[in-house]
């Protein structure tokens, strides 16, 4: 039997090209990336103190926090978690907080002017890309 050129290439689309587009779609969708530099949002307000922050991040986790990667102005780092002493986290001026996800790349990462909170920018993926 003879297969017609037209069903080679609707299963060609159907198999190859459809699959990779609504993957390429769901990826889209299921991100998020949102800067806040006014307001409140995922529980924190601009203009926060440190001391708060981690007050905050102590009793109302948005969701359970596995790790917090404090960066410097160097741009060296240091991991960290909730049970840290607290003067661990005023030598930093950024905070990437990551949350435990079983699907994605799940972080908040807060920024301090003069140790109050000035800019926060959440970001969620379902894959780390370059």
């Amino acid at each position: 039997m003879k297969t017609k050129p037209n069903s080679l290439i609707f299963n060609f689309f159907r198999m190859i090209i459809l699959p990779l587009v609504l993957l390429v779609l769901f990826l889209w969708a299921s991100a998020i990336h949102e800067v806040i530099e006014e307001g409140e949002a995922f529980g924190f307000i601009i203009g926060m103190d440190k001391a708060e922050v981690v007050v905050n991040l102590s009793t109302n986790p948005e969701k359970p926090i596995e790790i917090i990667n404090l960066v410097s102005a160097d741009r060296s780092s240091e991991l960290v978690t909730l049970a840290s002493p607290i003067s661990d986290f005023y030598d930093s001026n950024k905070w990437v907080v990551m949350y435990d996800s079983s699907f994605f790349f799940d972080s908040v990462t807060l920024e301090f002017c003069n140790d109050y909170l000035c800019k926060i920018f959440r970001k969620r993926q379902y894959l780390e890309l370059p």
